[in-house]
């Protein structure tokens, strides 16, 4: 390939990105809103695109499809390191929604209260998120990617209900994913859910 044409492939590649980009907002706060026991607020979350434009796009049409119609729990729970939640209680959606997307730079640190991608290795994000309890800047290496941070309910969600003390892998994830509520409610009476998602752009400006 001449470098003419390569220049000309390389601008109608960056056209694309750009026009996707476009598409999305720049900024936008998720609500979630759960039964925690004794929690007045809500966690809301502040989406910044530019820290992880992939991931910040992905999540914005999970949340805006029907992945949360039904609540979904905080499945597990590692005190003083993550909250980590993002399977559907419904399996057909968890189905719908098993395609990775590609790993973003990590452009910020893994600090108290951000939000980041779970995954399996490298290129594996889908749906799985995790909120950090404490500086967690040691995952950054790692490709832990934040694409934003709690603004509101950060005393939430460190009170959610860690439904296996025993083990730090938590509730086995491929049993909810296929099995839904029903399942995860009758062996985690306790557990706690995200009971309604939505998005809005007044976001709160400052973390707890």
């Amino acid at each position: 390939m001449s470098t003419l044409n390569l220049l000309l492939v390389v601008i109608f590649f960056l056209t694309i990105v750009n026009g996707l980009a476009q598409s999305y907002p720049e900024t936008y706060c998720i609500r979630f809103d759960t039964d925690v026991k004794g929690a007045s607020n809500p966690i809301i979350i502040n989406i910044t695109q530019k820290w992880a434009p992939l991931g910040a796009n992905h999540l914005f049409d999970v949340i805006n499809s029907q992945f949360y119609h039904v609540p979904s729990a905080f499945f597990r729970v590692v005190p003083k390191f993550v909250v980590q939640f993002g399977i559907s209680g419904d399996p057909a959606q968890n189905k719908l929604w098993d395609k990775p997307i590609m790993d973003d730079p990590v452009l910020m640190s893994n600090t108290v209260g951000t939000l980041s991608y779970a995954t399996a290795g490298p290129n594996t994000r889908t749906t799985q998120l995790f909120i950090n309890y404490i500086d967690n800047s040691r995952l950054d290496p790692l490709g832990f990617a934040p694409l934003g941070i709690v603004t509101t309910g950060l005393d939430t969600a460190n009170a959610i209900f860690n439904p296996t003390p025993g083990s730090s892998d938590g509730v086995d994830q491929d049993q909810y994913s296929t099995k839904g509520n029903p399942w995860i409610r009758l062996n985690y009476p306790q557990i706690n859910f995200i009971t309604k998602t939505s998005i809005t752009y007044n976001c709160p400006v400052s973390s707890e």
